[in-house]
């Protein structure tokens, strides 16, 4: 044999097996009968198997379909086809391109590029955002009880356990789901937020479990992964947990009791790898009482309960949070930073924030790009739900009374307002706080009784 033949020949097998070894997707070859006959390091990994023991595997015993057949009756190649590798125990979900090798039209075998579908899931995540962004550092706070909250979340991100978090609309409930994942160990993986509430009821079990092709009419051709399943690995974490339909209310029990999915159309069960985080600005118990939410289901979301506290049950907050977003906005214009003036701190600690933290932003960033000075006062803070002239004692009688009396009434008044803050109300008053604790004394105040 011509030895530039040999040497040409074995440059060709070479770079082949070069090529073979090197491709990023699962390969494998096979004979007319199935037969494995050679495998890739990457369909090694997908499968978790050794060479010795895939090579000793028919095709047909570990991936049931009938396109099998078909290629060696049609010799058409395949492509994108979604298939279940089926090996002992593990279901293994793929997407497959097979091609036949043709021998003046005898097929004599066949070649199958593989993509693990875990791998496409952290590849579209990256690509869609599905990152957490916030840490607990984010969560500004001189409230001692919001530190609790935060020490307890912290706890918590250590373990894999469900989490509820509860708390009025602003009160900053994603911040903390996104927090937790984040502080815990499975912060490299997705995080994926969902708005149950924004999803409209015919769709909420496809986008959360995903459907298989042909499921539904004006379905996907290759199927489609749920929210859960994009979310392996990682956290879900689902938004306005109250909004969701009876019916898939019961579908999600089932999955926090076993961790497996089950698409839309599919015949089979998914085990999925994901904590769960659940959030609402709802009274789940009462829902449960209104049967408009499932018992069970409440108490299996809520290992561990959060119940964030609204802006008005945290005054110490508002001065801090308000300078906090000044600071992020002058970042963002260095060369003309502002600053708040005490007055319009002043009046900002005076109004109850329905919309808690969140409008409290929005409040301030007006205020910021309304003013042309460096100086933000009290006259910028324009806003159709602020009650600027509010008094906090509207207690005027009609006869004269002992000053000591309207004295106690006034500040009684004062510090049922800030929910029994002595600084706040100290502030808000223009004296000294030990001098509030010794009218307290004086005039034996109870707060507790105040607040209840």
């Amino acid at each position: 044999m011509d030895d530039k033949f040999i040497s040409n020949n074995n440059l060709l097998n070479s770079t082949f097996k070069s090529i073979f070894q090197s491709v990023n997707d699962g390969l494998i070859i096979t004979d007319d009968k199935f037969n494995i006959k050679m495998a890739n390091p990457t369909a090694l990994k997908i499968f978790n198997i050794g060479e010795d023991v895939l090579y000793n595997i028919n095709l047909k015993n570990i991936l049931k379909d009938t396109m099998l057949n078909s290629i060696i009756i049609t010799g058409k190649n395949i492509f994108n086809a979604d298939c279940i590798f089926y090996l002992g125990n593990k279901k293994i979900t793929c997407i497959v391109n097979i091609v036949p090798i043709k021998l003046k039209d005898k097929v004599l075998g066949i070649v199958l590029s593989i993509k693990d579908t875990k791998r496409l899931h952290k590849i579209v995540n990256n690509v869609v955002g599905y990152k957490a962004s916030y840490t607990f550092h984010d969560i500004i706070t001189r409230s001692t009880k919001m530190e609790y909250i935060i020490k307890l979340a912290k706890r918590a991100s250590n373990t894999d356990c469900n989490i509820l978090i509860e708390g009025k609309s602003g009160t900053g409930k994603e911040v903390f789901a996104q927090s937790i994942h984040n502080y815990s160990s499975r912060h490299n993986g997705p995080f994926v937020a969902v708005n149950c509430a924004a999803i409209p009821r015919e769709l909420v079990e496809s986008e959360l479990f995903g459907y298989e092709k042909g499921a539904f009419t004006g379905a996907s051709k290759g199927g489609y992964p749920g929210k859960f399943e994009l979310a392996d690995g990682g956290t879900i974490f689902l938004d306005e947990i109250g909004e969701l339909p009876l019916d898939i209310q019961s579908k999600l029990l089932r999955v926090l009791d076993n961790l497996k999915i089950v698409r839309v159309g599919a015949t089979y069960e998914k085990s999925i790898d994901v904590r769960i985080i659940a959030a609402t600005n709802k009274l789940l118990k009462d829902e449960i009482k209104n049967r408009n939410f499932r018992g069970d289901l409440y108490y299996r979301l809520s290992v561990l309960n959060l119940n964030l506290m609204p802006l008005q049950e945290r005054k110490e907050d508002i001065e801090i949070l308000a300078r906090h977003f000044i600071d992020r906005l002058n970042s963002k214009n260095p060369n003309f930073p502002k600053h708040l003036d005490n007055s319009y701190i002043g009046k900002l600690i005076l109004y109850n924030f329905p919309g808690n933290i969140r409008e409290l932003r929005n409040i301030v960033e007006r205020s910021y790009y309304l003013c042309e000075d460096s100086l933000i006062t009290d006259k910028y803070l324009i806003h159709e739900n602020i009650n600027l002239d509010f008094k906090i004692n509207p207690f005027t009688p009609d006869i004269p009374m002992p000053l000591e009396k309207v004295e106690k009434a006034y500040i009684s008044n004062a510090l049922k307002y800030f929910h029994g803050n002595a600084s706040e109300t100290a502030r808000v008053l223009k004296i000294g706080k030990a001098t509030i604790y010794r009218k307290i004394n004086k005039y034996n105040i109870d707060i507790k009784k105040l607040n209840s």
